[in-house]
Parts: structure tokens; C-alpha cells; sequence
């Protein structure tokens, strides 16, 4: 459900989700060693494909529409070559991967691409059969048949999944150079027919899935806990109401209610921290850490915020005089606000201020405060429309006042990771914003992560500080708030330090739990955007109940799926609770786009 708020909000945000398993998958042992769980090859096989991006799913690649006029202006004869190829071997190949394998042998030949390309379908073979094995929704059945897939399409005995793109790699390269010699469609497909990877027959897979939605796939070996209390009442309003800082208000740095409390009975401190179990994780987050703190939020001010900041920076300075190379780093999106500016802006000033005065004094506190590179984030807008509005100095002037950045990009991140690169790395992430008046009494939800998906949470945040640390002139240019020092020139110096602590250096961690994970993101630069796909096979895939709890609920895929599988299975329970959306002021739009489609199939949507 989590995910869901994310990925219909806009989908460029970079947001995580852990689904957890409903029961320990039986196999989860094989991927371990001594009790360690093995991530390098799963973060190999996700960089992989990073790094053919651009080879295998750029748009002007993959867009149908597009990638059929190319083909149909080709000279005659390559275009007859071109649809016999696509001809041959579209009962081979998923569509998605055909396309740029057209495009390199015939539209824009490039052998070493074309090779890529052709390396790039082999490995998603493999994947698909990986994900059949981990799947702790497959029975044992379907796994051992899923092992005996993956032993004969890479000739040797296969007890497990680990390893496996580093075993399948000299496999993989080794056949895409001999199917890129292959002169004509028919040698192609006659080399396809005849070897055990592109030959063995995957349909006894369906059961589970004949696609992959994950290059890291599924992660075993973690506890995880789904964490949605904290108070709603009057009293926690009234609270929070009186200590408003919108309309010239400030902070009182030094008021008793701005400290973290030392318990649930301690008299002073901020009350989140005393009953709410989403803000008591966090605080015990913070206290267990040992090694490291990563965080991006997106909305993080009011007396939440800065009793959070201020433990944060005090928790840091005190852990550093056990461990000199704790740090502490935070990222967070400057240029879209939601009209919280007069909120936020009093804590990153704080956060700021603490960080050079000890600068000042040649110290160094640990902490480091990033503002995220939107412009490398997809835009939010469709159709183009932002392109409506030139970015030159004067819009950007304007745009700088107005809380919201052009195309609508946005960081919308909420997460914690602690102690990445240790035995006990710990993830926190979901829906909750940490202002007073957008967290402080919502209704929320998060998950809570212990183990190695937890560490890979923090990898997938790389590309996000490698985009923060810019040195490029032009996207320099484009930050927020530069004169005020919240520009990231002051961090550059250091930036490959920074780097190498966001990384993710080890191969292995312990296992800490039972639970599978998989997890989904629409990173910085809409390399991987795979939350609505995971949305929708969990809702193709559904069997007894869905219950979705939504900020919006207007994407038309996901609508379409859920609408499909009432259709399946008649008797399915499914529930939607959905946000008025009041402060929009347009009688509950968005959400109510579709409330038609889905009262016609009997999905009742409603409001809190």
C-alpha cells in the first residue's frame, strides 16, 4: 500500500517500498553462507542494466508509436530485413527487448550495441527463471523445476540463486557474440533453437511469473514490521496548533517541549516522541546507530522537525568521539515545499547554521546537508506541458518563490538508514513527513526494515548523491537558495569521500529475520521505475483480499487492473479508503476520476 501512495502521486519521485513476505521462503537458506546473505551480485546484475539504460529502454527506442515509423522509413530492402527479424523472432523475444535489438541491427546498426542488446534479453531470461526460484509465493514444486530450468540453460548444477549473474556473465557474452555474427534471421533463430538458455522452454513458469520486475529480485533474511501508529486526536492538534510557526511565527529553539524526552513518562520533551511508535522508531533508530545515518525527507520542519534535527546533530557530535568516522548525511528536495516554507525553512537554518559554526571553530561535527538535484528527476507533468514555461534566470527567479520546481519534479522521499555498512543495517520508510502539519497527526504508514534489503536501500540512494554532487556548471545553476548556502558547492571538495561512504562496500550481512523483501523505486533519473508494475502483478496476482489506503487514487493502470480482477474473481474483497482531498477544493478531484468504473464493478472507495 505504501508504494502505492508514491507511484500515483507522480512518477518521478524516488520512493522505496519492501513488500514483505507472507511466510519465510523455504530457500531462503540457499542464498546464505555461515548466516550471511550475499547482495554484490544482486547489486551487479542491477548495474548491469543501469548502465545499458540507454541501449536497451531508451524512450526513442521502446516507444512503440515511434520505433514503427523508423522501421517503416528504412530503404526497402532493410526494412524487409527488419520484419522478417521481428517476424521470426517475436514468438521468442518479450517485445520490450526486441525493439532495441531492431534498432541496433537495423536502424542504427552498431554491433557492440546490438550485442548489448542481445545480452541484455539473454540475462532477463535468467532473471525471470531467479525470480521463480526466490519467490516465496512459489511452491516447491515450482522452485526445483525452476532450479532444473536455470542448471540447464547455464550447464552445471544449480542448488541455488547466488552467484548467479556471475556465473551466468561468461554464459551470456559468450552466446550474444556468437548470435550477433549470425548474418541472416534464419542462422539467429536457428542458434536460438539450439541452446539450452535461449531454448528452454519456460512455460511451466506461468504459475509464478514469465517476467521479471526487479534486478535485484527477491532479498531474503530480514524482520520486518509494518509501523502506522501515532496520535489524530484533538489534543495532538490543538498541541501542535498553538505552537505555529506559518504567518511570522518561529521556533523556540530553547522551550523545554523542543528537546527529545528521555521516556514515555519523562514531563517535558516533545509528546510524538513519548506515545507514537512511528516517531519512538525513529528516535531508537538514531540511538542505535553506530557507524552511519542516511536520510532524505521530504518535508521536515515545525517542533517535529527540529526536535529531530537537534538530537540528530547532538547524537552525532557524541558518537563521534567513539567512532571519529561516524556521519551523519541528509538529503532534501529545496525547490518543492508545498507551501511549508515558513516551516521547514527555520530547521534547515539551524541545520546549517550548527554545520559551519563548527566549521568556523576548524571542526567538523559529522553532519552533512544536501539538496537534491531535481533537475535530473523525470517530470510529474504530462504532454509536455511544462516545457510551456522557459527555464532562463527570470522564470527561475519566479519559480524559486512559488514552492515547486519546473515539471513539477520532486524528491518525495521519507527515509532512514542506519548503519548501512555494518551487520546490522537497519531501514525506516514510507509515507511519514516530519513537519508538524504534514506528519504530526496524519495518517500514515511505514516500514521498518532489518537486514540486508535494508543496506540495499541505502545503495539505491548512490545515483542521488552522485546527482546532488554535481559538477556540472548547468545543473549547478538550477539549484535553490544559493545565496542562502544551501547549494552544494560547499560539499564538492569532498565529493568523492562522500561517495565512497554512500556506497555500499560490503558483499555480504547476516541474516536478520525470515522475511523476503522486494523492493521497488523510481530512482533520480527514471532509469528504474518499477513501483506501478509491482502494483499491478500484485493486484493481477491477488486472491483473497485487496485493501489499498490511498493520498490519490487516479492512475489508470492500476485502476484497470483492479477493475480486471474484480472481473476474475467476482468474490475477491476489495476496499479502497481514499483522501477527500479538501484542500484542493475541487469536491474530492482526482480521486474522484474513476469512482464511476469502480462503483460499476462493485469496489467501494471511501473516505475518512
Amino acid at each position: 500500500m505504501i508504494c502505492a501512495k508514491f507511484i500515483i502521486v507522480l512518477l518521478c519521485l524516488v520512493t522505496f517500498t519492501g513488500q514483505p513476505a507472507a511466510a519465510a521462503n523455504p530457500v531462503a537458506g540457499n542464498w546464505t553462507t555461515d548466516g550471511e546473505v550475499d547482495i554484490r551480485d544482486r547489486l551487479d546484475t542491477r548495474q548491469k542494466f543501469m548502465n545499458d539504460y540507454q541501449i536497451l529502454f531508451h524512450p526513442d527506442i521502446t516507444n512503440v508509436e515511434r520505433f514503427t515509423g523508423t522501421v517503416d522509413r528504412l530503404p526497402t530492402n532493410t526494412r524487409r530485413q527488419a520484419h522478417d527479424f521481428i517476424r521470426y523472432l517475436d514468438p521468442h523475444v518479450p517485445q520490450r527487448i526486441l525493439m532495441p535489438m531492431v534498432h541496433w541491427r537495423f536502424i542504427e546498426p552498431d554491433t557492440g550495441k546490438y550485442r548489448r542488446a542481445v545480452a541484455g534479453y539473454l540475462q532477463y531470461r535468467l532473471l525471470v527463471v531467479r525470480d521463480a526460484v526466490d519467490d516465496p509465493r512459489s511452491t516447491e514444486s515450482e522452485r526445483r523445476t525452476a532450479l532444473q530450468h536455470l542448471g540447464r540453460m547455464l550447464g552445471r548444477t544449480v542448488d541455488n540463486t547466488a552467484g548467479l549473474y556471475a556465473a551466468a556473465t561468461p554464459v551470456v557474452e559468450s552466446l550474444a557474440t556468437e548470435l550477433t555474427k549470425a548474418v541472416t534471421t534464419e542462422a539467429f533463430v536457428d542458434i536460438l533453437k539450439s541452446r539450452e538458455l535461449t531454448a528452454t522452454n519456460l512455460d511451466d513458469l506461468m504459475t509464478t511469473a514469465d517476467y521479471s520486475l526487479s534486478w535485484l529480485g527477491f532479498i531474503p533474511g530480514n524482520h520486518v514490521e509494518l509501523i502506522s501508529e501515532n496520535e489524530r486526536d484533538a489534543e495532538r492538534i490543538n498541541w501542535l496548533n498553538e505552537r505555529v510557526i506559518f504567518n511570522g511565527g518561529k521556533l523556540d529553539w530553547d522551550a523545554d517541549y523542543m528537546r527529545m524526552p528521555e521516556g514515555p513518562d519523562d514531563p517535558g520533551g516533545h509528546p510524538c516522541f513519548k506515545r507514537d511508535p512511528m516517531f519512538m522508531r525513529l528516535r531508537e533508530m538514531i540511538d542505535s546507530a553506530e557507524d552511519s545515518i542516511f536520510i532524505d525527507i521530504f518535508l521536515f520542519g515545525g517542533t517535529l522537525g527540529g526536535t529531530i534535527a537537534k538530537y540528530l546533530i547532538d547524537q552525532t557530535v557524541a558518537k563521534r568521539r567513539d567512532n571519529p568516522g561516524f556521519r551523519c548525511l541528509i538529503l532534501h528536495d529545496f525547490a518543492t515545499n508545498y507551501n511549508m516554507k515558513p516551516e521547514m525553512m527555520p530547521v534547515f537554518e539551524y541545520i546549517r547554521d550548527r554545520i559551519n559554526g563548527a566549521r568556523a571553530q576548524g571542526d567538523d561535527i559529522g553532519v552533512v546537508l544536501l539538496q537534491a538535484n531535481i533537475l535530473r528527476h523525470p517530470p510529474g507533468i504530462p504532454f509536455g506541458l511544462s516545457n510551456l514555461v522557459p527555464r532562463s534566470p527570470v522564470t527561475f527567479a519566479v519559480i524559486e518563490r512559488h514552492n515547486t520546481y519546473y515539471e513539477s519534479k520532486i524528491d518525495h522521499s521519507k527515509v532512514i538508514v542506519v548503519d548501512a555498512n555494518t551487520d546490522s543495517p537497519q531501514a525506516y520508510f514510507g509515507s511519514k513527513n516530519w513537519t508538524d502539519h504534514s506528519g504530526g497527526y496524519y495518517f500514515d504508514d511505514a516500514i521498518y526494515i532489518k537486514g540486508p534489503a535494508a543496506a540495499l536501500v541505502q545503495a539505491s540512494y548512490y545515483d542521488d548523491i552522485d546527482a546532488a554532487l554535481t559538477i556540472d556548471p548547468i545543473e549547478q545553476q538550477w539549484f535553490f537558495y544559493k545565496e542562502c548556502g544551501f547549494d552544494n558547492t560547499a560539499w564538492l571538495d569532498r565529493r568523492d569521500e562522500l561517495l565512497d561512504w554512500i556506497r555500499i562496500r560490503r558483499d555480504t550481512f547476516p541474516a536478520a529475520g525470515d522475511d523476503v523483501v522486494r523492493i521497488s523505486e523510481a530512482n533520480v533519473d527514471g532509469r528504474i521505475c518499477n513501483t506501478r508494475n509491482m502494483l499491478v502483478d500484485m493486484i493481477r496476482r491477488a486472491e483473497s483480499n485487496i485493501y489499498i489506503e490511498q493520498l490519490f487514487i487516479y492512475d489508470a493502470y492500476v485502476i484497470d487492473a483492479l477493475i480486471k480482477r474484480r472481473r476474475q474473481r467476482p468474490n475477491l474483497d476489495i476496499r479502497i479508503i481514499a483522501d477527500h482531498n479538501g484542500n484542493f477544493m475541487m469536491n474530492g478531484f482526482p480521486n474522484t476520476m474513476f469512482l464511476r468504473e469502480l462503483d460499476a464493478v462493485g469496489i467501494p472507495v471511501r473516505a475518512r
